[in-house]
């Protein structure tokens, strides 16, 4: 019965290590806004344009430990970059933002454009994957502008969940870079350009900023006070002795 008991335990614990080690994360990418201005500053990641009457774009970016590798339907010129987190000044991985740039003739009309795939990577000194993230299923977007050529812009940023994954990524190691992989239907045009970005902490509103001013004046009084009394006591100890 005890061999049996065991043989019974080792065969759940290797279940539970196969369901786990091939674990598929829930969390992912997300609309973040809709934006017209870009993010300042964006760091440009990655371009793709269509080639001939395809109605659809795949490539990417990733770093292979010396240098950037782009593939697939990427657009000539200096455009295809990771981007190290370094440069993107954040303070946690909740501020990544990354941003698409739409630039869809579709003769005047102007029809939606699909993201079926956007997936981040971070990739550490050596070329390593050590984490990824995948939009939740396709995402649509409208093109908010008329014109011939006309831009529009999307945020979209890591949801709660891969946020804290890759922050604890940049806390083992602060030195990573990302890298963009997007497959894109229904477009005509092009390229389209995609930045990362990162949104600035909260900005403290001016009554926060006075009730934080009065209460370091406060600070500095009593710590005035405290030497005052210090030095006061001292010389009554010295004139006492004497």
């Amino acid at each position: 019965m005890k061999i049996f008991s065991r043989m019974l335990l080792g065969v759940a614990v290797l279940a539970f290590i196969g369901m786990t080690s091939g674990a598929v994360y829930a969390d992912g990418i997300i609309v973040a806004s809709p934006q017209i201005e870009k993010l300042v500053p964006p760091l440009a990641a990655l371009n793709l344009q269509h080639h001939g009457s395809s109605t659809s774009e795949t490539g990417g970016v990733r770093w292979d430990g010396s240098q950037d590798v782009w593939f697939g339907d990427t657009s000539a010129g200096p455009h295809q970059n990771t981007v190290s987190i370094t440069d993107l000044h954040i303070t946690n991985a909740s501020q990544i933002r990354v941003l698409i740039n739409i630039n869809e003739a579709n003769g005047g009309t102007k029809e939606p454009i699909t993201i079926d795939r956007l997936t981040v990577t971070a990739y550490d000194e050596n070329g390593n994957a050590v984490f990824t993230a995948t939009s939740n299923g396709s995402i649509t977007l409208d093109q908010f502008n008329h014109g011939q050529g006309a831009n529009s812009d999307y945020v979209l940023s890591f949801d709660a969940e891969a946020s804290a994954r890759l922050q604890a990524a940049i806390a083992a190691n602060p030195n990573l870079r990302l890298g963009l992989e997007a497959a894109l239907s229904n477009v005509n045009g092009g390229p389209e350009r995609f930045k990362f970005g990162a949104e600035a902490g909260p900005v403290p509103e001016p009554a926060t900023m006075v009730l934080l001013g009065t209460g370091l004046a406060g600070i500095a009084g009593t710590v005035r006070r405290r030497r005052k009394a210090a030095a006061a006591a001292k010389l009554a100890n010295e004139e006492t002795t004497t």
